[in-house]
C-alpha cells in the first residue's frame, strides 16, 4: 500500500472547512441565545457596571 501525503493533506484540508464552515452558525447561534437571555434580565447594562463585584 502507498501512501500518498498529498492526498492526505487535501483530505485534511477540506476536514478543516468542513468544520470552520460548521463552527460559525453555532457560534453566531450561540451569541444569538445569549443576546435574547441577556435582554430577558431586568438589569440595565450600566446598573451591572456601576455595580461593585465585591462587597466593600
Amino acid at each position: 500500500m502507498v501512501d500518498d501525503p498529498k492526498a492526505r493533506r487535501t483530505r485534511w484540508l477540506q476536514m478543516l472547512k468542513f468544520f470552520g464552515a460548521l463552527a460559525l452558525p453555532v457560534l453566531i447561534l450561540g451569541s444569538a441565545i445569549a443576546v435574547a437571555e441577556w435582554a430577558e434580565n431586568e438589569t440595565s447594562a450600566i446598573e451591572l457596571a456601576r455595580k461593585p463585584i465585591a462587597p466593600r
